[in-house]
């Protein structure tokens, strides 16, 4: 058995300013890290008297002869794309639900095309697999999809992401262990109870994009990523936790601004509920109208804030320093 582990994201700051739409005419950057929460692709050797050419097993199960047969549309063109052979079982396991903000899709994509390359006999770059992703989702699909989940999939780790023109650059942060061990200790998901498509939230933020009716809020967003990059590498882990957790509410203040799809009343009603309870700050993870929440609450807090939440579930999360990785053959 063949098995691929691509881990999930969370962005930090920037988000929005990832978009081609943006950063074709002004500097984009997203400052976000991968985390210990992944996406798992097994593909196994089917028998030939099996009578099929394809089992794919996800929300649903496949079992058809030929690519064009096959509904799920990144099994179908990434199959395509590298002219994979029939006589292939695919399964996909996942640590949290997809459509939750965490990049699920892209990750799912990045650990698709890292699996069957390595079916080929290829070893592909952490560069090559997010450009195969992008090509895929963005070139093949027509996704509205940016271009930080792709990166985060593929190189795993704490990094800055800058774009211009048609081109990214790739900034691991150095971070003081016990700044790392800090912001470790004290990151949670929180899930919203709302499971939504990002293609169709971030519809109408490119639209707004692309017409340069936001351009205000994403350069302010651009300028977070830059001040939480120097925050980062201060010495001070109380000092930077505080800081980096107020600049989260900042932004998510301002993703508030490019579309009227980004939050709701009962998310609204979740961030201050958190806000009240002890949580330092917080944003949606994503495009926005559901999905994931992440709070940053003080270890001694914890237990506080999980009992004013009642029924919603407080999930550690903690940085992860490998992208997409080939486990096991």
């Amino acid at each position: 058995m063949r098995i691929s582990r691509t881990p999930l994201r969370v962005s930090f700051f920037g988000g929005g300013t990832d978009y081609p739409e943006y950063y074709r005419h002004h500097p984009g950057a997203v400052l976000g890290t991968s985390i210990d929460k992944y996406i798992y692709i097994n593909a196994l050797r089917l028998e030939p008297f099996i009578g099929c050419r394809y089992r794919l097993s996800y929300r649903v199960n496949e079992e058809v002869n030929s690519t064009d047969e096959i509904e799920h549309p990144v099994f179908r063109v990434v199959i395509k794309e590298f002219d994979l052979e029939g006589g292939w079982n695919f399964g996909v396991m996942s640590s949290l639900p997809a459509r939750s903000g965490l990049g699920s899709s892209s990750s799912f994509t990045v650990g698709l095309i890292n699996l069957i390359a390595h079916i080929r006999g290829e070893s592909l770059t952490p560069e090559e697999l997010a450009k195969g992703a992008i090509h895929v989702e963005r070139g093949l699909l027509s996704e509205n999809v940016g271009t930080q989940d792709q990166l985060h999939a593929a190189y795993g780790g704490l990094r800055r992401y800058d774009f211009s023109g048609d081109s990214w650059t790739v900034t691991p942060m150095r971070v003081n262990p016990a700044v790392r061990d800090a912001l470790n200790q004290s990151m949670y998901l929180i899930h919203t109870g709302v499971a939504r498509y990002a293609s169709e939230i971030a519809s109408e933020q490119i639209k707004r994009t692309s017409e340069h009716a936001i351009d205000r809020p994403l350069a302010h967003l651009y300028d977070l990523a830059q001040e939480a990059c120097v925050l980062l590498e201060r010495d001070d882990p109380e000092f930077v936790v505080r800081e980096f957790s107020r600049m989260l509410d900042d932004g998510w203040r301002t993703k508030r601004e490019l579309s009227r799809c980004v939050t709701t009343p009962a998310i609204d009603e979740l961030h201050d509920e958190l806000m009240n309870s002890g949580a330092l700050g917080g944003k949606l993870c994503g495009a926005g109208g559901g999905g994931f929440f992440l709070a940053i609450i003080p270890p001694h807090l914890r237990e506080r804030v999980q009992s004013k939440l009642k029924h919603r579930t407080l999930i550690p999360i903690a940085m992860n320093d490998a992208g997409s990785t080939i486990l096991s053959t």
